[in-house]
């Protein structure tokens, strides 16, 4: 286990006297003996913008400003310095969110706060107002939840219960960052489980249901997008829902194709129609992957004369590398022009048709293309 910068910041606090600590999660990590990422720093000595430059001139990095913090960008480490939270390191600890996050570590490798809680792998809230505080803090809960594995307290769950309409009040974004983190954990699963426990997940996701495919998806920990995408397949009536969530445009669309090509999938499964799977893969290559393995939880569930998932998955793979991505884009307007066609509604209309037609090879040539144009179209 490597802390990073640890040699340069103690000398730094040695020379200097600075009056730093490590804090917060990366503690936890170190005790942990696990691969500490991002470093979180506080200082009682100096003004936390000063300790700021200070560790900036041993360690070039961007300077990043946010309210009673500053990030410090390096290649591979992100160094946040925040304003203490209380006149001692004793006061800061208090006004963290859970008791596992709650320890300090100066530079001698002196330990601050009651470790006990990460060593019995338990999630606690501090204090009776953490929540109130910061009420993103309860979905911080599952995410921890998430990447560690770790049980959360009888009481804390508790306590996210009672006070679970509040997670209305953090904005959409940080809610967004926090999901992303949750459903990358290895965890996942577990997490959504316990979330839905406690009331929070029927809150940021209403009217979603925790079914099968729901949990499943959750334990592939692919990440936001490919639960958001499994949740909309399963439970389209979460349209409204997902929207709401304040995404991004991209993200938006590939949750919804993702969504969509599954559908099509299924459907496409039980007719078995090569040409129109080829032009599936040829219209969303970019969420077959993604698809497919949803496709495949869900059949999970089905009868095996509807849904041979197996073969069809295989068969899938296969046609993959059937499909022409090629020759379809010399279907282009250049091309229908010299054909007399003009621009227009009719030419877009027939690269709609064509183009898709090639990709499957159910047009095998240019040529024939052109002939397939001039029969229909002329």
């Amino acid at each position: 286990m490597e802390i990073p910068f640890y040699s340069q910041l103690r000398a730094l606090s040695k020379q200097c006297g600075f009056q730093a600590y490590l804090v917060g999660g990366c503690v936890r990590d170190i005790l942990l003996k696990r691969d500490v990422g991002d470093v979180d720093l506080v200082c009682f000595s100096h003004d936390y913008k000063e300790y700021a430059q200070a560790v900036r001139v041993i360690l070039p990095s961007a300077w990043v400003e946010f309210k009673d913090n500053i990030r410090l960008v390096c290649p591979d480490t992100e160094l946040d310095i925040s304003k203490p939270r209380g006149e001692t390191i004793q006061e800061d600890l208090r006004m963290r969110d859970f008791t596992i996050n709650s320890l300090a570590m100066d530079f001698d490798g002196n330990i601050t706060g009651d470790s006990a809680d990460v060593f019995a792998g338990v999630i606690r809230h501090v204090a009776d107002h953490t929540f109130s505080d910061d009420p993103l803090r309860m979905l911080r809960a599952f995410r921890f939840q998430a990447q560690l594995g770790f049980g959360i307290a009888e009481e804390t769950m508790c306590k996210i219960a009672a006070e679970k309409d509040m997670i209305d009040r953090p904005a959409s974004e940080r809610i967004l960052q926090e999901l992303g983190k949750l459903f990358n954990g290895r965890y996942a699963g577990v997490a959504v489980i316990s979330m839905n426990d406690s009331g929070l997940f029927g809150k940021i996701f209403r009217g979603a249901k925790l079914s099968a495919v729901v949990v499943e998806a959750a334990k592939m920990s692919f990440g936001a997008e490919f639960f958001l995408g499994a949740l909309l397949f399963d439970q389209p009536e979460t349209e409204q829902t997902i929207k709401g969530l304040g995404l991004s445009l991209k993200s938006s669309k590939t949750i919804f194709r993702t969504a969509e090509l599954a559908a099509k999938l299924r459907e496409n499964s039980r007719t078995c129609d090569i040409f129109a799977l080829r032009k599936l893969i040829y219209e969303y290559p970019d969420e077959v992957k993604d698809s497919l393995l949803i496709f495949g939880i869900a059949s999970a569930g089905e009868c095996a004369e509807v849904w041979d998932t197996e073969s069809y998955v295989h068969r899938v793979m296969i046609e993959m590398g059937h499909v022409d991505f090629e020759t379809p884009m010399k279907i282009s307007g250049g091309f229908l022009m010299s054909m007399g066609i003009p621009a227009g509604k009719l030419m877009g209309e027939i690269i709609g048709d064509v183009r898709p037609k090639l990709a499957a090879k159910e047009i095998l040539s240019l040529e024939e293309a052109e002939k397939y144009i001039r029969e229909k179209y002329l």
